[in-house]
């Protein structure tokens, strides 16, 4: 069996600087055994326990915030491999490369602008990083290449029918950034920073064109406005507009 472990170094240190779970996965790898604790009076009491074919692969991220270091002797049970993130370059070329090849078939002011979006991106996840650190009680504010591709994922469900211009879609952009981004933030002031002065500041400065149209607020999009319709492929990814538009959108469905 693999034993997986993850975020192996969030355990916090206690007054001694030692983290108990890591004492106990160090005795366990170290010594192949345990010992039972059952209540007092039971027969197996410290009955010796032997673990065999077993197999331990840990994950962590670099100490800061919620992470600590671990101790030297526990990492020495591993071997241990560094992976370091990925240059701008690299970033740029992949994710350029995935939307290029969905804009194909779009029209040419649509694939304008999908040029610059990775670009944006980049942008967008640098200052993210830079001004809003994981910390204790926001522990959760790690940004990451899943959280990249999340906003790719999103932009892929574009098609030619539903955003033939740019500003729908970097309107779909800034909707996709909010989604995978803003809502994971916990106070006003940390939402206001993404929402108005990164991701509308960004749009701004990079698409002062389709800035009115791509901050205007709500976003709202979905793939169920023709669930009722009988054509092939009803389910397309678009802009629903409004409250009033939807909530009509949803009565429809009543």
């Amino acid at each position: 069996m693999v034993v997986f472990v993850d975020d192996l170094n969030m355990p916090k240190r206690d007054s001694y600087g030692t983290q108990q779970p890591i004492a106990l996965l160090k005795f366990l790898i170290e010594r192949g055994h345990m010992y039972d604790r059952s209540e007092p009076g039971d027969n197996d009491r410290l009955q010796k326990k032997t673990f065999r074919d077993l197999q331990y692969v840990a994950a962590m991220a670099p100490p800061g915030g919620g992470r600590s270091v671990v101790d030297p002797r526990f990492t020495s049970l591993f071997s241990v491999f560094s992976i370091t993130f990925p240059s701008q370059e690299s970033l740029q070329r992949i994710y350029s490369s995935i939307l290029t090849r969905h804009l194909e078939n779009f029209s040419d002011e649509v694939k304008n602008v999908g040029t610059k979006i990775t670009d944006v991106t980049l942008k967008l996840y640098s200052q993210l990083t830079a001004q809003l650190p994981p910390t204790p009680s926001k522990f959760h504010y790690v940004f990451n290449l899943r959280d990249l591709s999340r906003v790719y994922e999103g932009l892929l469900l574009s098609t030619p029918e539903k955003f033939g211009t740019a500003g729908a879609l970097i309107r779909l952009w800034r909707n996709e950034t909010m989604r995978v981004f803003h809502d994971r933030l916990i106070s006003a002031k940390d939402q206001t920073l993404v929402a108005e002065n990164i991701i509308g500041g960004l749009i701004k400065e990079h698409f002062p064109t389709e800035a009115p149209i791509a901050n205007a607020n709500p976003l709202l999009y979905g793939d169920y406005r023709l669930v009722n319709s009988e054509l092939e492929n009803p389910q397309l990814y678009e802009d629903l507009q409004d409250y009033d538009h939807a909530r009509r959108l949803v009565l429809s469905f009543v």
